[in-house]
């Protein structure tokens, strides 16, 4: 029952939140009008554009891989990956995909299980490194508008201090590689987890593979950039006249707090992290900011779910292939 228990609370805060937006009459009625109006070819451009992140980011991984050894053709990073994102439906956070990852390479390399496991957390700290680049972009760029509005303030500095203690917990456990800090926790703290220390090499492996890192954070940031574009997408199909760089500009923001497992899926928290953002420093209207979050989120569901068109073929792969490039 325990393990059910977070996805149990995650689905009532997603509930709450969407009793609490949809409860005011004048949001459906403008929602309902807008829906009405909705050009769905943009909808359509907004799959297109989370399916183009989706492949981006398995050619990320794809490039991981070679450099940490693991041979697998790019088709089947692709395949692994799409079907990570499918399992990431049905086992809440991008960890449920991660686990599906890890698993089916250790399959196909039995004896490099702590690679395989490499590879996937080394993929994971470049989509960090884009985002925190992002982020970075967004404040520069923007610190006078966020300034302006106590509550659009709050979360935006709540974002990014979210995001700036995941650096410093990661400053903390580079600094586990150190041999002498290294011998003194385990001197002094002999039941800490000896697996945290020892995955702490994580660093030294990226660290001895400087190009494919620098390739993997160039393609993460580009990943990320198509992921937000298919935000201004279904903002597009709404009617909303808001700019790119609008839709931009919060998405960092928005990426950075529905990380935090506080709603299913980030739903509910989303939408109203959108009507906060863009209501008050964009003026965007509440029923709309809600249909662009939903419509983001929705091309994002719908590219997931196709993942499991790759099921079939998983079993398939073997390292018997001799076309492996």
């Amino acid at each position: 029952m325990k393990k059910y228990l977070l996805p149990i609370l995650q689905a009532a805060v997603t509930l709450f939140i969407f009793a609490k937006l949809f409860g005011d009459a004048s949001l459906r009625e403008n929602a309902a009008r807008a829906l009405a109006a909705a050009d769905f070819a943009w909808l359509v451009g907004a799959a297109c554009a989370a399916a183009l992140s989706e492949i981006l980011c398995a050619t990320r991984w794809w490039v991981i891989l070679k450099a940490f050894g693991l041979q697998v053709r790019w088709r089947d990073a692709v395949a692994f990956s799409a079907v990570g994102l499918f399992y990431s439906l049905g086992l809440p956070g991008s960890a449920g995909g991660d686990a599906v990852r890890t698993l089916y390479l250790m399959r196909l390399f039995p004896d490099k299980k702590m690679a395989s496991a490499f590879s996937v957390l080394a993929d994971r700290l470049c989509g960090l490194a884009a985002l925190v680049v992002f982020m970075a972009a967004t404040l520069a760029w923007n610190h006078q508008t966020f300034l302006a509005g106590e509550l659009g303030r709050g979360i935006v500095l709540s974002a990014a201090s979210l995001l700036g203690g995941a650096i410093l917990l990661l400053g903390l456990w580079w600094m586990t590689t150190i041999p002498s800090l290294r011998d003194f926790v385990r001197r002094r703290h002999p039941h800490f987890s000896l697996h945290l220390l020892e995955s702490g090499a994580i660093f030294q492996q990226m660290a001895q593979r400087p190009g494919a890192v620098l390739i993997g954070c160039a393609l993460a940031v580009a990943a990320l950039a198509a992921h937000f574009l298919g935000y201004f997408f279904s903002a597009k199909a709404f009617g909303s006249s808001l700019g790119i760089g609008s839709l931009f500009s919060i998405m960092p923001i928005v990426d950075t707090l529905t990380m935090l497992p506080v709603a299913l899926y980030g739903l509910g928290l989303r939408e109203a992290l959108f009507n906060v953002l863009l209501g008050t420093f964009f003026g965007t209207p509440s029923a709309t900011a809600t249909l662009i979050s939903l419509g983001g989120f929705g091309a994002q569901a719908v590219v997931a779910l196709l993942g499991a068109a790759f099921l079939p073929f998983i079993k398939f792969l073997s390292l018997g292939d001799t076309d492996k490039k």
